[in-house]
């Protein structure tokens, strides 16, 4: 009599796993993968699912390429897979990289460099499974999902979106002319003339075309990899992707300006998002037909790829030394996760910073600080607020009812937390943005002179070293005494001048601060540097700006000498609104 068979079945050296064998298998590294992994996958799904308009798509990425697994898992499967040790020490290598990128020195703490460790665990585990035979067919799409499942750093971004948004401007300007309107363009800024009134169209961030060219560039590369049989066809269609993704979006930006000039309200908010989404459709279309007119320029089997096998499911088979190699990546990554998480714990690095709290609304900020009386509150559109990237800020126009204040001072101040690589905007890319020409070579850090050398000193609370500096403020609707803690730091304004090349005799003058984490930065690298670094539980930042506009005769001391007179009132109010860094600290070691 024969004896019955194990589902899974050894035959010489194969080895046949059972499906509930391979289930069990696959969610065991599954689940310590992501345990070792989690404060980097939290993170890029909060990105995907917060910033959906940007980084959605990275969502699906994992799918897709699991679907290009699937499609050549005949070939795959043509003979059993030999697992490789080499694939082990990529493991180890990608969890070793991953660490130092998350607890080693601060200039390497950073999302992108974390997501390198994460790609190369990726590509070791599944070259230690499948071996280097299998990989011929499994390099791309585990090269695929590295690639375009994670999002990109905005400092990366940030000089190819600039040079879109100019691109952008540039070809909806010609764009529009050609149809017959009457346009003007300063910076990335195109004024529209209609009907004895101008229409502004500013090309924000958003309108760049960044979201637009990275969905594409994943599309084409998805495209190519199936629709096309030869390298150079390939290569071809995954460069179309840049100037297709631009060419829509000039026509995109066009379509807002033509609309615009009908109602103000088509180039902001939801319908502003509804028109760049209905224009990827016929961008799709134009894509498709680019892929089609590649195929034309090819015979049938010109340097095309070996035909598909004329394979039968034959199952998944390995070599025995599979069972060796799973306990090994296990225990690879187990130990690795333990070591990872007692290092963070014995350097004292927070591995997932937590949003911190406004005490109060910047609108409460008081319209009369000082002598000086707010004029005016900007309220920004959907875009502008999307551009902005929070819905926490005030833009006001002060001036000095005392007489004593020449110019108008134009207040911005901006709030954001639990953003790890968030570059805030500054007027060093927004003015030049609106078509401003900067005078001075580079922006430089002016201290505020005697500015808050009357702050006491707080007995009871020190922040690296130092004295909170105490400040005082009148409550509006009390009228009692506040005594409010002032951030730590020299304080330094980021200062910078501009003209307006159609008014040549004004001068616009321009200073920047911010304060993260109870301490005063004047730069956004000093942001990082103060906020991000993992050294706190919790992580804020505001930017804190002063703009004001003069003739020829208002010069760069008048202006620091108003914004000292204006923010030794408005400083503390702003304060009364930041978490008191203080209490922040006592609460966290209390939990």
């Amino acid at each position: 009599m024969s004896k019955s068979t194990s589902p899974a079945t050894k035959i010489g050296r194969v080895y046949r796993p059972s499906p509930s064998d391979v289930a069990l298998a696959v969610a065991t590294v599954l689940i310590i993968f992501v345990w070792m992994f989690w404060s980097f996958l939290s993170r890029q799904v909060r990105f995907a699912i917060e910033f959906q308009a940007d980084w959605g798509h990275t969502l699906v990425i994992p799918f897709i390429a699991g679907w290009f697994v699937w499609l050549n898992r005949d070939r795959i499967l043509e003979s059993p897979l030999k697992p490789s040790i080499t694939g082990l020490l990529l493991v180890v290598f990608g969890v070793a990289w991953f660490s130092f990128a998350s607890i080693g020195p601060v200039v390497f703490r950073h999302h992108n460099l974390m997501g390198m460790g994460v790609g190369l665990t990726i590509f070791g585990l599944a070259l230690a499974f499948c071996g280097w035979r299998a990989m011929r067919w499994m390099w791309f799409p585990v090269l695929y999902l590295i690639v375009f499942s994670q999002t990109v750093s905005d400092r990366l971004l940030e000089i190819v979106t600039f040079q879109l948004q100019g691109i952008a401007t540039v070809g909806a300007e010609i764009g529009l002319s050609i149809l017959g309107y009457d346009v003007a363009r300063e910076g990335h800024v195109i004024d529209i003339y209609h009907e004895d009134r101008i229409v502004p169209l500013n090309i924000a961030e958003a309108c760049s075309g960044m979201r637009m060219l990275v969905a594409f560039l994943a599309l084409g590369v998805a495209m190519a990899y199936r629709g096309l049989d030869t390298v150079w066809q390939r290569c071809v269609l995954v460069f179309m992707a840049i100037p297709t993704a631009i060419f829509v979006n000039i026509l995109r930006v066009m379509t807002l300006g033509i609309l615009s000039t009908m109602d103000t309200n088509f180039a902001a908010g939801d319908f502003h998002s509804m028109v760049g989404l209905l224009w990827l459709v016929p961008a799709f279309f134009i894509y498709l037909g680019i892929m089609w007119v590649l195929k034309l320029l090819v015979l049938d089997g010109d340097d095309a790829d070996e035909a598909e096998p004329d394979a039968k499911s034959i199952g998944l088979r390995f070599d025995r030394g599979i069972i060796g190699v799973f306990l090994a990546s296990i225990a690879v990554l187990a130990v690795a996760k333990v070591s990872f998480s007692y290092g963070a714990q014995a350097m004292q690095v927070h591995l997932q910073t937590e949003p911190v709290p406004l005490r109060r609304s910047l609108s409460l900020i008081p319209s009369s600080v000082g002598t000086w009386r707010a004029v005016s509150d900007t309220q920004y559109d959907a875009a502008s607020v999307e551009q902005l990237g929070t819905n926490s800020y005030i833009s006001r126009t002060y001036v000095d009812q005392g007489g004593r204040g020449r110019s108008a001072l134009q207040f911005h101040v901006a709030y954001y937390t639990d953003q790890i690589d968030a570059v805030p905007h500054v007027p060093d890319r927004c003015m030049t943005a609106g078509g401003m020409v900067q005078r001075s070579a580079s922006p430089e850090n002016v201290a505020l002179g005697s500015f808050g050398s009357d702050w006491p000193d707080d007995p009871a609370g020190v922040l690296d070293g130092s004295p909170y500096p105490l400040a005082r403020s009148i409550d509006a609707s009390t009228g009692e005494e506040v005594i409010v803690r002032m951030p730590v730091g020299d304080r330094l304004m980021r200062y910078m001048e501009f003209h307006d090349p159609r008014h040549p005799q004004r001068r616009i003058h321009a200073g920047y601060f911010f304060i993260a984490n109870g301490r005063w930065k004047a730069t956004p690298s000093g942001v990082k540097m103060a906020a991000f670094t993992g050294g706190d539980k919790h992580a804020y930042y505001c930017k804190v700006q002063v703009v004001a506009e003069g003739d020829a005769g208002f010069d760069r001391d008048a202006f620091l000498s108003e914004s000292e007179s204006f923010l030794s009132h408005a400083l503390p109010e702003v304060m009364r609104s930041l978490p008191d860094w203080s209490e922040v600290i006592d609460n966290s070691e209390n939990d």
